[in-house]
C-alpha cells in the first residue's frame, strides 16, 4: 500500500512531523500525498537529527516532559499574576469562588497535557511544592505563616498535584488500550516492549512505560507489572472492563497517597 511508503506521523494542527531511522526523501512523500490532495511545500520543509534522550524539538508542544512543565509553570504563573486582585480582595470575594476560578483559570492551565508526562519523583514533588505555593496565594496565605500540607489540601479541597497526574495517566492509558491497536498510540506502545539491536548505555529514561510500572509496583499483594508485552496484553484484558480499570486505578491512587502519607 502506498501508505506503507510514508514514515510514521505526528500531526499537529496544520503541521505534520515525519520520524524515520533513516533519511527521508521528501519528494517522494509529496508525491504520495498529491493523491490524497495534500501538499508538501518542500523549501519550507526541515530536518531534524535526534539523539536518545534530546527534547529539543517542538511540534505545537514541547516534545519533552521537563520542558513542557516549565512551559506549563511559566504560563499558569502568568494567568495567576493577571487574577492577583481577586486573591487579594479578602471577604469581598468568598473562598469557594477563588477556589473556582483558580482551577478552571490556573490549574488547568498548568495541568494542560499532564496525562501523557513521564515524571521522576522528584520532579512529582517539585511540582506539587510549585501547586502548594499557588494554593497559598490564592488564599493570600503570607510566606511566614506556618501551615502544614495536609491542611493546606484541606483548606482547598485540593489534593498533591502528583495524585491528579497519576489519574489522568491512567485514565488515558486505559482509554488507550480500548482503542484499535493499529492507532499509533498503541502501535508505540507495542513496539516499546519489542527489543532490537543493542541497548543503550547510560542511566534509563523515565518513560511512561517505567512510571506506569512504578505505579503499579506501589500496590501490596499484586502481581500486576507493566515490563513486558505479556504484561502490556493483560492490562490490555483488564481495561476492557471499564468497572475493572476504575477499580485498578483506584487501588493505584490509595497506593500512590499511602505512600506519600508516609515520607
Amino acid at each position: 500500500m502506498e501508505c506503507e511508503l510514508l514514515p510514521r506521523e505526528i500531526a499537529y494542527a496544520d503541521d505534520v512531523d515525519f520520524v524515520a531511522f533513516q533519511d527521508i526523501d521528501i519528494e517522494e512523500v509529496g508525491k504520495v500525498l498529491e493523491k490524497y490532495n495534500l501538499q508538501v511545500k518542500v523549501a519550507k520543509t526541515e530536518f531534524t537529527n535526534l539523539s536518545r534522550g534530546e527534547t529539543n524539538w517542538q511540534i505545537g508542544t514541547l516534545i519533552g516532559d521537563q520542558e513542557d512543565i516549565e512551559r506549563r509553570k511559566q504560563i499558569s504563573s502568568a494567568a495567576l499574576v493577571k487574577l492577583k486582585n481577586v486573591w487579594l480582595k479578602g471577604d469581598k470575594i468568598t473562598k469557594n469562588t477563588k477556589l473556582k476560578l483558580y482551577k478552571a483559570l490556573v490549574k488547568s492551565v498548568l495541568t494542560y497535557n499532564l496525562g501523557t508526562w513521564a515524571l521522576t519523583q522528584s520532579q512529582e514533588e517539585r511540582l506539587n511544592a510549585f501547586h502548594r505555593k499557588q494554593l497559598k496565594k490564592v488564599l493570600n496565605i503570607k510566606y511566614h505563616v506556618k501551615i502544614t500540607n495536609s491542611s493546606l489540601y484541606n483548606k482547598c479541597n485540593e489534593r498533591p498535584l502528583s495524585i491528579f497526574i497519576l489519574e489522568s495517566r491512567w485514565r488515558l492509558f486505559g482509554h488507550i488500550m480500548r482503542r484499535d491497536k493499529q492507532i499509533p498510540a498503541n502501535q508505540a506502545m507495542s513496539g516499546y516492549f519489542v527489543t532490537e539491536g543493542s541497548k543503550f548505555k547510560g542511566r534509563p529514561l523515565t518513560t511512561l512505560p517505567v512510571v506506569l510500572n512504578r505505579d503499579l509496583s506501589r500496590i501490596i499483594n499484586s502481581n500486576l507489572q507493566l515490563k513486558s508485552s505479556h504484561d502490556l496484553e493483560h492490562l490490555r484484558s483488564i481495561a476492557q472492563q471499564r468497572d475493572e480499570w476504575t477499580k485498578l486505578t483506584a487501588r493505584i491512587r490509595e497506593a500512590a497517597e499511602a505512600s506519600q502519607s508516609e515520607h
